[in-house]
């Protein structure tokens, strides 16, 4: 981007939870995108490639599983970090899911603003090329 900020992809059928999360997120100085379904989701992703994804669990045409099997699947979108997001899968078999299935990280909500920036900047951080060590 021109501006040199990081954006994310936040993905929530709940207008109230994306807000929210965008707003931590740009106070984080990221730019933000907002998906209300699976299907937005994977549009927004193909088409503006997103640093990366804060992807809810629950959303009203797909699960968030099959959102982040389907990015995982398709060579433009399959390295753009994920962090999942949810409020009713709270199990180790839900968090172990979501690990096979590709998921960077994994937070329960509500979750704290400054947890999720921390996640995010992490996820970001460790998806990015690493230069080579020119000292000697």
């Amino acid at each position: 981007m021109v501006t040199g900020k990081k954006t994310v992809l936040v993905v929530d059928d709940t207008p109230t939870n994306r807000y929210v999360l965008c707003r931590w997120l740009h106070k984080a100085q990221y730019m933000t995108l907002e998906a209300a379904t699976g299907a937005q989701a994977l549009e927004q992703a193909r088409r503006c490639r997103p640093d990366a994804i804060v992807l809810d669990m629950n959303l009203p045409d797909q699960s968030g599983a099959a959102t982040l099997q389907q990015l995982r699947s398709e060579k433009e979108t399959a390295s753009i970090p994920v962090v999942v997001l949810s409020a009713t899968a709270q199990s180790a078999f839900d968090c172990n899911q979501a690990e096979a299935l590709g998921a960077s990280a994994y937070l329960f909500s509500p979750v704290p603003a400054d947890t999720l920036v921390s996640v995010v900047k992490g996820i970001i951080e460790r998806a990015m090329p690493t230069k080579p060590d020119m000292s000697i």
